[in-house]
């Protein structure tokens, strides 16, 4: 079982490349986490949850920082150029993957990972109604 500090300097370890991101982000990421999963942020996680608990934090870091690098520009002067328009992209796109390896590990932890296959012999189309007036019974 884990606490909100463990947990927050866990997350802290996985962004330790981010600039500006400190144990205080992590601590917030891993309380409103925490909050979504079901507990109190001063209550200790169940090992079996932590995984789940940190991808959600660490999607919700992610968010957080495509949002804060937004205003990000690309410049060129003569033969020197700065691009870092594509930063918050790629952080969106880094919490997008983390939200749903977050929805996969949470369907296996609680069960409801049922999936119904499409079916191949035929097409994925509202069944008939008759009112088309094809293939309709004769009435004799």
């Amino acid at each position: 079982m884990a606490n909100i500090s463990e947990l927050a300097e866990r997350l802290l370890r996985r962004f330790k490349g981010v600039p500006n991101y400190e144990i205080t982000d992590a601590a917030d990421s891993v309380a409103d986490a925490m909050q979504v999963i079901g507990y109190d942020p001063s209550d200790s996680v169940p090992t079996d949850k932590e995984t789940a608990l940190l991808l959600l934090a660490q999607s919700e870091s992610a968010f957080q920082i495509a949002f804060s690098v937004a205003h990000y520009f690309k410049f060129t002067d003569g033969e020197e150029s700065v691009d870092k328009s594509m930063l918050s992209e790629n952080y969106r796109k880094l919490a997008a993957d983390l939200r749903r390896q977050y929805d996969a590990e949470s369907a296996k932890s609680n069960g409801s990972g049922a999936y119904t296959a499409m079916r191949i012999d035929r097409p994925n189309t509202t069944p008939r109604t008759g009112e088309s007036g094809r293939n309709v019974w004769r009435r004799y």
